[in-house]
């Protein structure tokens, strides 16, 4: 009895066409033909596999696909002809893993340049336009101290200008200050105040007690 790939070859070689345009009208690879055309099941995928290459083959040909498929059938028998996976389905293929090459740096390189000059021009634009911060670490508000002298220290932005009851102090180049008022009157008002280069002005105010 006539394997169906006999009967597939034998139609092809009568309507004289070859496995280079077969592959071409079916999408089917020619090694995988050329394997079902010789009845070399152990090169080709499963069987639900081979039934398609064999309904898109017969339909070129215009053969039955039915009488194919039965043919088929009573010719495979998966204990007679174990399949074998074909590579391509039992090593899927493997992640696409970044490389490194000299054009992905280089974007890298560029990418890295425009977000440190639109943060610098963030940082301008904050320090020439808004208020500059002013942090004070000591004493705190509403602070109590018996003693005649306290210490007003704190932090503000680089290039300010620092004003502790409107006298000028010195500001280091991390922007901290530290000076020493004297109290006194019982209830002590003083107010520190930043001033940035554009006038923009930030200012706190502390309350000292002074216990006599």
């Amino acid at each position: 009895m006539r394997t169906v790939g006999q009967i597939l070859a034998e139609e092809r070689e009568k309507k004289f066409y070859t496995l280079d345009e077969v592959e071409k009208a079916t999408k089917i690879r020619k090694e995988l033909l050329q394997a079902l055309e010789a009845g070399q099941y152990q090169k080709l995928p499963p069987p639900t596999f081979v039934q398609g290459f064999i309904k898109n083959y017969g339909k070129f040909l215009g053969l039955d696909k039915d009488k194919l498929l039965a043919v088929f059938r009573r010719e495979f028998s998966d204990q007679k002809h174990p399949p074998r996976i074909l590579e391509s389905f039992s090593h899927p293929i493997n992640r696409t893993r970044i490389r490194i090459t000299p054009a992905r740096v280089l974007g890298f390189v560029v990418l890295t340049l425009v977000v440190i000059f639109f943060t610098y021009l963030w940082f301008e634009y904050r320090f020439l336009v808004g208020a500059p911060r002013l942090e004070i670490s000591q004493p705190p508000d509403q602070f109590s101290t018996s003693s005649l002298e306290i210490v007003i220290s704190g932090r503000t932005d680089p290039e300010v200008k620092v004003n502790i009851n409107e006298q000028e102090i010195a500001v280091d180049q991390n922007g901290r200050f530290s000076q020493t008022i004297k109290l006194s009157d019982n209830v002590n008002n003083i107010v520190i105040a930043a001033v940035s280069n554009s006038g923009k002005q930030t200012r706190i105010q502390r309350t000292i007690f002074l216990k006599r």
